[in-house]
């Protein structure tokens, strides 16, 4: 019983371990995009601001929210 109590174990540990990778090469990716926006050196300052709202609009579509949840600190 044990055995099969470690193998449950082991196997809920190596989905969730999969899971935040996920989220994490997700997270970065939309991080970098809105990154990349902000350092074009051939980019005005409201060039800059549309790009990050245009990287903003397609994470929305891409993941279908409409809204973004408000970040609190």
């Amino acid at each position: 019983m044990a055995s099969t109590a470690t193998t449950t174990t082991d196997f809920v540990s190596l989905v969730a371990e999969e899971i935040v990778a996920g989220i994490d090469d997700a997270t970065e990716y939309w991080l970098a995009r809105v990154e990349q926006e902000l350092t074009a050196a051939n980019l005005s300052c409201v060039d800059r601001i549309e790009a990050v709202q245009r990287v903003l609009r397609e994470y929305k579509e891409v993941t279908e929210k409409a809204h973004l949840q408000s970040a609190s600190a």
